[in-house]
């Protein structure tokens, strides 16, 4: 397995990133690392012919010598079938009830594997396998962005039920204050709470980052109030896991200067011992994430 490469993609909302990764250490080839615009609102055969352009070059970079394909998708999603199931969150609705895995293998003229898994549990198997995770045995991996991703993991496997696992595995949907928890941890949340505060309605959540870097008094309360909520939607599930670590990815993860100080504060005054990383990797992390569920195949 020392010399073998598959194929790790990560399909976002407007974009598809595909790169070899080296099965013996998790590592991404960025030379080998291609990425491609993708319109979600588009018919079902303008984005499968996005996707199967992107993942074609990195074929073509390997000389189509590949042990697997595998990729990090949004949900819903059957996994196992490789049946799209999204509909009703504007993206990629045209897909639904389609088997995409036989649809690429068709388009591709790909005759080996092609595995499927949900992109916040790729980061967080990527984290595990060559980032800020990597030696932990019980780790908790988050990523913050449009929505609230959560994954729970024990020696490299994501658990979906057990000792300190909430439903299902994922922490999104756990009644936090009027709502669940993603209402006051996302960017949809901060988008909002600036707009209500100030009269003053942005677009990116990266520009009340910038906001942060000046000082703005308004954007510098709404990150310690999200850490703060993260903190309390956590706490109770960091304890109850005994998790060792807490791996932070997503976009808003830039902006943990501002968050991190009130996450780990709230941590501490709970008696949790979970030390807390922000991921450098990004979207690599999901690439290796991907292709550790290949490896895991392969290797059975």
């Amino acid at each position: 397995m020392n010399n073998m490469y598959v194929i790790g993609a990560d399909i976002g909302g407007s974009h598809i990133t595909a790169a070899l990764v080296n099965l013996a250490n998790g590592a991404v080839a960025d030379e080998c690392k291609f990425k491609e615009p993708v319109n979600a609102a588009a018919g079902a055969e303008a984005i499968l012919s996005r996707w199967t352009a992107c993942i074609s070059r990195t074929l073509a970079a390997a000389n189509n010598e590949v042990a697997a394909i595998g990729i990090a998708m949004p949900g819903p999603f059957d996994y196992p079938g490789g049946i799209s199931l999204i509909k009703g969150v504007a993206k990629y609705e045209s897909l639904y009830g389609m088997n995409i895995r036989e649809e690429l293998k068709s388009s591709l003229q790909y005759s080996k594997g092609i595995y499927f898994e949900n992109d916040a549990s790729c980061f967080a198997l990527g984290e595990a396998w060559a980032g800020e995770g990597a030696g932990s045995r019980r780790m908790v991996a988050v990523t913050l962005g449009t929505g609230l991703g959560g994954t729970f993991l024990r020696d490299n496997e994501i658990l979906h039920e057990g000792k300190g696992i909430p439903p299902e595995g994922y922490i999104y949907h756990l009644p936090y204050r009027t709502g669940i928890a993603e209402d006051y941890i996302s960017s949809r949340w901060l988008l909002n709470e600036y707009h209500q505060r100030t009269g003053q309605r942005l677009h990116e959540v990266k520009t009340i980052g910038e906001l942060a870097e000046k000082q703005d008094a308004v954007a510098l309360a709404l990150f310690a109030e999200l850490g703060e909520a993260l903190g309390e939607v956590l706490a109770p599930w960091l304890a109850d896991f005994d998790a060792e670590r807490l791996v932070i990815g997503g976009n808003i993860r830039k902006a943990h200067p501002y968050f991190l100080p009130s996450l780990e504060a709230c941590l501490q005054r709970n008696n949790i011992g979970t030390s807390v990383h922000i991921s450098g990797r990004g979207e690599n992390s999901a690439l290796s994430g991907a292709a550790w569920i290949c490896r895991s195949i392969l290797s059975k």
